[in-house]
């Protein structure tokens, strides 16, 4: 399973060569889906390093509970 830190750092390059790319398209009907594209992968990455950050519940297990017969 991949580190969730690596994940938002690959999101992240992602975010930037789609940032990279919207300069320098001529259309803007491109510019604007890529610029969905990368909103979307934003929101994605934010995600991603909010859920990292929160502390997970830990469960912990219920002991078992002695019952003396009568």
């Amino acid at each position: 399973m991949l580190d969730t830190g690596f994940i938002a750092a690959v999101l992240e390059g992602i975010e930037a060569t789609l940032g990279e790319l919207i300069e320098r398209v001529a259309t803007s009907e491109l510019q604007s889906s890529l610029d969905v594209l990368q909103s979307r992968v934003t929101a994605l990455r934010l995600s991603i390093e909010s859920s990292a950050q929160e502390p997970e519940a830990i469960e912990e297990p219920e002991e078992p509970v002695a019952v003396e017969a009568t």
